[in-house]
């Protein structure tokens, strides 16, 4: 026999054993960023995505987490997603707004009863059809809903008490019009700078304040570069694991079905245990030393109210304002 009657013969083996045992599944790659540190609530839901992906498509689908804006911050990671240069994201509905105005109204001030309410909201009818136009507009698709919190103010050098306090105060704010409305009708001076440029610019005196959850305070260190922590309770906001409908298509239907279901899970799971952690969150910041003073919330309210109905008018969402409002009162 010669050497090449021999290999022959052995790729043909080769060949038929391969044959024999069936096409290789294609695995798929699902990039997931976020702007978040690893400690953070989005990156403990997105661990748990992972896990529950990867074992029940029995590793058809492999996710890779990319936190602490390594591919930038919130609008980058969206656009990211929109255009298909990255798999996932983690957004909110601050966000979205920049896309769709009436998303703006389920982050408006002083809003929500409490989370419940919240809750009846954005898995109702009224999400849907934000979440619907979401996708018509940009071809995001939103995954689930999950609970950011309140998102309270901390401040280097002043306490926050009333309204009248925010007068003058250059403070740091998302890249959002809500947010943007509600520092401004307070007298305060709204500034967008992204997330990853947040402690640097307190610490220079960019800015003299920022506004955020008890769990960005701590995993962030703004403890650090601020004195006070002021719970105004001003805003009670959303998160939520989004994709785009163009990489959803290219997965299997079945494939579709097991990451849309386990990014529900998830978020039943982080909505459940948000408040338990929340609170875990302001004991570890009451060890830093920094200042945490509680806010009346009425006098906030009484000022901000006329921004909801502003802002949803100009949005054109009077109608779902009406309607939330009508579920707070139930």
């Amino acid at each position: 026999m010669t050497f090449m009657t021999s290999a022959r013969l052995t790729v043909a083996a080769l060949l038929g054993t391969a044959m024999l045992a069936g096409p290789a599944a294609a695995q798929t790659t699902i990039r997931l960023a976020h702007h978040l540190q690893e400690n953070s609530e989005q990156h403990l839901a997105a661990t748990r995505l992972k896990e529950l992906v990867e074992e029940r498509s029995n590793g058809e689908l492999k996710m890779e987490i990319l936190p602490a804006g390594q591919l930038g911050g919130q609008r980058e990671i969206i656009e990211g997603v929109q255009f298909g240069t990255i798999e996932m994201g983690f957004g909110e509905s601050g966000l979205y707004a920049n896309y769709v105005p009436g998303f703006g109204i389920l982050t408006l001030p002083y809003l929500y009863t409490g989370p419940e309410h919240w809750e009846a909201v954005v898995t109702g009818e009224i999400g849907q059809t934000m979440v619907d136009q979401l996708e018509e507009a940009t071809g995001l698709v939103l995954t689930n809903w999950m609970l950011s919190g309140y998102r309270d103010t901390y401040t280097t050098d002043r306490v926050i008490e009333t309204p009248a306090d925010f007068e003058g105060l250059k403070i740091r704010v998302p890249e959002s019009p809500v947010f943007i409305e509600t520092f401004a009708a307070l007298g305060a001076e709204p500034t967008p700078i992204p997330f990853t440029e947040l402690y640097t610019a307190l610490q220079s005196g960019v800015v003299a304040a920022m506004e955020g959850t008890p769990e960005s305070g701590m995993t962030q260190r703004m403890y650090e570069v601020t004195k006070h922590l002021n719970k105004t309770r001003h805003i009670l906001f959303d998160g939520s694991f989004v994709t785009s409908r163009m990489f959803l298509d290219s997965l299997s239907e079945e494939n579709q079905k097991i990451l849309m279901d386990a990014a529900a899970e998830v978020a039943r799971m982080q909505i459940d245990e948000q408040a338990a952690r929340e609170a875990d969150w302001f004991e570890k910041l009451a060890e830093t030393g920094i200042e945490i003073h509680d806010v009346d919330p009425a006098p906030f309210r009484e000022v901000l109210t006329p921004v909801q109905d502003a802002f949803a008018e100009d949005a054109g969402a009077t109608d779902a304002l009406a309607q939330i409002r009508e579920l707070g009162a139930q």
